[in-house]
């Protein structure tokens, strides 16, 4: 009798153990335990107010319970092309160069199956941001892991990525990263732009942590006007507090976006009418999200602190995002989690989740934790003895 299995693609797919701890915390805030779930990177916050309320008060208007067009409302379109070029001189023509697309994930998807066929080879700097694995494993990409290099934060590797440039058809960047918080500067964007463009290897940049960039360069080669061999994402997400809501972007050269469009209307169809008349409200409100940044840096410096007293956590120096990969030496990751967890009530992410590289470190989103959790949070931190 034939023995009915999943397809290898999808085999070769390892879910992180984000499941086991969260499903432990639900199970200890059940029985009534009080847990600080600084594991996934789910902002405290909620959208604007005022955006929600001017949201709400154009839901009978024609259309907003249909599809939009695929690539998003223009109206929408506009709205963002407006925004990136007035805080970052990105210049962006919403009909041909920019889509919204259903977070920062399925952009990454579309932005991958857009330039990669199967067997080709696409490099990613370790640790590294797993649902980007999984979207590369299962479309049958050869997947090379260059390990950042580690000293206080996490360093570009230079050399390494020189060397495997010549045969890769995508290099993915995270910046500021995911796991790691490290945020680059200007000189080393621009070298990995030359140099991907010199070996005609496609450059994709995840910037969902761009609005939570407090220590590095906000340099974007479009600035210069459209290279060829980008492709930007991004998410709202984070900024705007509206995880469920999803809605993220993708920009590039039109004749990659008229690819991607195929992977968004087979995927997705297209992002959600309503999520998008939200980010329009939203962004007509100056300054409601650097508000919110300056709240997540003073998060990062407080859990920097916090480490500081703790034993056997060694805090790595991040740029941006929501996290910091601490360093927990001669320890296992997941072992370390779930001591966290169990003994502290402090939710954390394995690193062995990101790579081998992430192995003997924890994740720790300090960018998730409420007013009234905050000050709880890190004197259970500091307090921490591994």
């Amino acid at each position: 009798m034939k023995e009915w299995t999943t397809s290898d693609r999808m085999n070769a797919v390892k879910m992180p153990p984000i499941g086991r701890i969260m499903n432990r915390v639900s199970a200890l805030r059940a029985s009534g335990e009080s847990v600080f779930s600084m594991a996934q990177a789910v902002p405290w916050y909620g959208p604007p107010d005022r955006a929600l309320s001017a949201m709400l008060g154009r839901l009978d208007e024609e259309g907003i319970h249909s599809y939009s067009p695929d690539p998003g409302l223009i109206s929408t379109r506009k709205a963002l092309s407006r925004d990136m070029e007035s805080r970052r001189g990105i210049s962006l023509d919403p009909y041909s160069q920019m889509h919204m697309t259903c977070g920062a994930s399925q952009a990454f998807l579309g932005a991958l199956m857009t330039v990669a066929d199967p067997g080709d080879r696409v490099i990613v700097l370790e640790p590294w941001y797993f649902d980007h694995i999984f979207a590369i494993l299962f479309s049958s990409l050869d997947m090379v892991s260059i390990p950042m290099q580690e000293t206080t934060g996490w360093e570009l590797p230079i050399a390494e990525i020189e060397s495997e440039l010549g045969r890769a058809r995508a290099l993915v960047l995270v910046n500021p990263g995911n796991p790691t918080g490290s945020v680059l500067q200007r000189d080393e964007l621009e070298w990995l732009v030359e140099a991907t463009e010199a070996e005609g290897c496609y450059l994709i940049i995840d910037e969902t942590y761009e609005r939570f960039n407090f220590d590095g360069s906000d340099w974007h080669p479009w600035q210069y006007g459209e290279r060829q061999h980008v492709l930007s994402l991004g998410s709202f997400s984070k900024s705007f507090g509206i995880p469920g809501w999803r809605l993220g972007y993708l920009f590039g050269a039109p004749y990659l976006l008229e690819s991607a469009i195929k992977v968004q209307d087979s995927v997705v169809i297209c992002p959600p009418t309503p999520s998008q008349i939200l980010l329009e409200e939203a962004l007509e409100i100056e300054g409601w999200v650097e508000k919110k940044a300056l709240e997540v840096h003073e998060r990062l410096i407080r859990c920097m602190k916090a480490l500081s007293e703790a034993e056997g956590l060694d805090w790595r120096e991040c740029g941006g995002g929501f996290f910091t990969l601490a360093a927990c030496p001669g320890h296992d990751s997941l072992e370390t989690s779930m001591k966290l967890l169990e003994e502290y009530r402090i939710a954390t992410i394995p690193g062995i989740a990101f790579g081998s590289a992430g192995e003997q470190h924890i994740r720790i989103s300090f960018g998730c934790l409420s007013n009234e959790e905050l000050d709880p949070a890190m004197e259970a931190l500091a307090s921490v003895r591994i």
